[in-house]
């Protein structure tokens, strides 16, 4: 059995598929080798592997485009019929035993947001809590958030963080984890 451990970032967002009554999740990651030849010329090689994990994997939600992964699992080289170039090629496939995620590019709450109301900035903090946004039970159940590019948010009185729906209050996802 051929091992492998990779750690990349994620292509594009997964996608769960089935075929003959199986359910499987796929994503690709892009592995990028950075060196400088003797001229001093910095050279990049990137590859990308093809990860397949059966079923859907509660991790699902958050294998998405930019995200760092470190994956282990066996791997095969597939031959496949490129329609664009007309000619054979090879590709890396991974069938997946475990991923990890290391971190994302892009993050659902960002780490500045500012008052809807009068502008000012509010810090957010890991685990997506504004700590000066926790208040009493008297106070108002949602507190509406802005981002720099306009997103909106809203943090509960205990100062969870999370992306405002179109029924006035959050996605439903726990960030408190």
């Amino acid at each position: 059995m051929l091992q492998i451990q990779l750690v990349g970032h994620i292509g594009a967002d997964c996608e769960t598929k089935s075929a003959d009554g199986r359910e499987f999740t796929t994503f690709r990651v892009a592995h990028t080798e950075r060196y400088k030849d003797q001229a001093g010329d910095v050279h990049e090689t990137t590859t990308w592997v093809d990860c397949i994990m059966d079923g859907r994997p509660s991790v699902a939600d958050y294998l998405r485009r930019g995200t760092q992964v470190f994956v282990t699992g066996s791997a095969s080289v597939r031959l496949y019929s490129s329609p664009k170039d007309k000619c054979m090629k090879a590709g890396l496939q991974v069938r997946v035993r475990n991923v990890e995620l290391l971190g994302g590019r892009a993050d659902d709450i960002p780490g500045r947001l500012f008052d809807a109301n009068d502008g000012h900035e509010v810090a957010v903090f890991k685990f997506y809590q504004a700590r000066d946004l926790v208040r009493g039970d008297d106070s108002v159940e949602f507190y509406p958030l802005v981002s720099i590019r306009g997103d909106r948010f809203i943090a509960d009185r205990n100062g969870w963080v999370s992306r405002f729906n179109d029924e006035g209050n959050g996605n439903g996802n726990d960030n408190n984890k």
